[in-house]
């Protein structure tokens, strides 16, 4: 599995990921050196934080989006950008406006 690779890549100490996860990081470490396998719910919330697939997770398939670009996000922001990427075209779009509307209200 590639968690502990993409940590690395991002600059991110392990407790900081435990923490924006809320797991504990011993258990974090388990899994990014391969002891114990993350149940399937846990590899849907690392693929979101590090903005990348399940598949590409577990050595299969490449990187959809430059890393670079995932790190500087929350995983709030994270879990927005791979829900955004399911929506169908009209859904981005609705999306897309619905967001300029309120930024619109900010300014």
């Amino acid at each position: 599995m590639r968690l502990l690779e993409l940590r690395k890549e991002c600059g991110f100490k392990r407790s900081k990921v435990a923490l924006d996860l809320n797991i504990n990081a011993g258990t974090l470490a388990n899994y990014e050196n391969e002891i114990r396998q993350a149940p399937y719910e846990w590899l849907l919330k690392f693929a979101d934080y590090y903005g990348v697939s399940v598949d590409y997770l577990l050595g299969r398939g490449e990187r959809e989006m430059p890393l670079k670009a995932v790190a500087a996000l929350s995983a709030d922001e994270a879990g927005l950008v791979a829900d955004f990427r399911k929506l169908g075209k009209t859904g981005k779009s609705r999306v897309s406006e619905y967001v300029e509307l309120w930024l619109d209200r900010e300014y």
